[in-house]
């Protein structure tokens, strides 16, 4: 009997905690497996809008400060209808076969103790390990932020203007962003109660803009951003898409004269995807794991080597 009454209380709990955080967990598969699951019920609005006073209640005795935040169901709704362009595909509004511009003469004078902001999905978790140990030995600070998943195509599930903005803002001695995101990205997106298929006019306005509230908020304060080109991956219907993300990043920081990080003329062979890479010895080390995306321990030093390329420290004397 107490063995039911366990299983019993068991499943009532799953039930409330499941009804109370029904937004996050629909956010969650939506970003995770880029399937949207958005259930127009009364209660389950109701049990969302409890979660939000239970987190002001938590702020309140944590003495945070407040910031009003709207309810994302009725702020969905009080958007105007954009048509509905369906699934992910690639259309012509940017062809995966355009190439990509940079800009490789820049150099930055940076001062010792001046700090990096890096932020980005699991490509930059790997990258971001081998940052944080160079700019280190250079005496330099890294913040990093980057989580798995992310991107800016589901800010319901992660806001990387929002996290960059108050990061920012809180740590007046970041001077530099270093961004690398992009792979959970070629997607439709759903904003104003339609869905924006991959690549459609309304689509690429609406990433476009994301990518560049990001560099407004880094100039805004003065911070130089570095956005890292996403290199080649496995998958060659992937690598398309991820070709017209970096058409995107390169056309808005080149716009914004900050910095484009060419990744894919040393991630690749004949202008394709490599697991192998030559080293300055001549040997072949593997730089990309299995799945074809990520980066081996080796593959994250060679991104980290790239960015430094781009600095040189400022000698104590200005010179």
């Amino acid at each position: 009997m107490q063995i039911v009454k366990f299983f019993f209380i068991l499943m009532v709990v799953f039930v409330l905690v499941v009804l109370v955080m029904n937004r996050s967990i629909s956010s969650y598969l939506e970003q995770k497996y880029h399937f949207a699951f958005y259930p127009q019920n009364d209660v389950l609005k109701e049990a969302n809008a409890l979660k939000v006073k239970l987190e002001q209640v938590r702020m309140i005795l944590s003495n945070e400060s407040i910031i009003p935040q709207q309810d994302e169901a009725r702020a969905e709704e009080s958007q105007p209808l954009i048509e509905d362009v369906g699934a992910a595909v690639v259309d012509e509004n940017l062809s995966a076969e355009m190439e990509v511009e940079f800009i490789d003469n820049t150099k930055l004078e940076v001062e010792a103790g001046e700090g990096f902001l890096l932020i980005g999905d699991s490509l930059m978790q790997g990258v971001a390990v081998a940052l944080n140990r160079d700019l280190k030995d250079l005496g330099l600070r890294a913040v990093d932020l980057s989580k798995q998943n992310t991107g800016l195509s589901y800010k319901s599930y992660f806001d990387w203007a929002k996290a960059t903005n108050s990061t920012l803002a809180s740590n007046p001695h970041l001077k530099y962003l270093v961004v690398l995101l992009g792979v959970n990205d070629p997607w439709a997106i759903k904003k104003g109660g339609a869905y924006h298929g991959f690549n459609s006019a309304s689509w690429l306005e609406i990433y476009t803009a994301r990518v560049d509230e990001i560099i407004q908020i880094a100039k805004k304060r003065g911070v130089k951003v570095l956005w890292y080109e996403i290199p080649p991956v496995k998958k060659e219907d992937l690598n398309k898409k991820v070709n017209i993300l970096n058409q995107i990043y390169s056309n808005e920081i080149l716009k914004n004269q900050e910095i484009f990080i060419n990744t894919k003329l040393f991630f690749s062979k004949n202008d394709r995807f490599s697991s192998y890479i030559q080293d300055e010895n001549n040997k072949s080390i593997k730089v990309r794991s299995d799945d074809g995306v990520h980066f081996t321990p080796s593959g994250a030093k060679e991104m980290s080597k790239l960015l430094l390329e781009y600095i040189k420290i400022k000698d104590k004397d200005g010179n």
